[in-house]
């Protein structure tokens, strides 16, 4: 009876193992569509803004030109936040896992 007790633990184990990694993937992918979405939102965000005509095309990409850096401002901001998710939801998983193999260990 014991022995099928611990199979039953373990195949739960790697039953929220797999749902687990999913949702790592998941996240993963989710926040590289995000990111890959934005760039191509933001450009049309920051064309609309009054200060979209670039004097000099090739210091766009500083923040130190001068007034033109909403959009690199909202980037940062939204990769941030992104960052913090992901670090968040990495976390939670981690306790997550540790409590599941102290109780598969149990």
């Amino acid at each position: 009876m014991a022995a099928v007790k611990e199979r039953a633990s373990r195949l739960e184990f790697e039953r929220r193992r797999r749902h687990s990694r999913m949702l790592v993937f998941s996240a993963l992918a989710a926040s590289l569509l995000v990111i890959v979405g934005l760039s191509f939102v933001i450009p049309s965000v920051t064309s609309k803004s009054p200060a979209a005509g670039y004097a000099r095309p090739g210091a766009t990409a500083s923040i130190f030109d001068g007034s033109r850096y909403l959009g690199f401002i909202l980037i940062g901001i939204l990769a941030f936040a992104l960052g913090v998710a992901v670090t968040i939801l990495f976390y939670r998983i981690q306790v997550r896992n540790k409590k599941d193999q102290d109780g598969s260990d149990g």
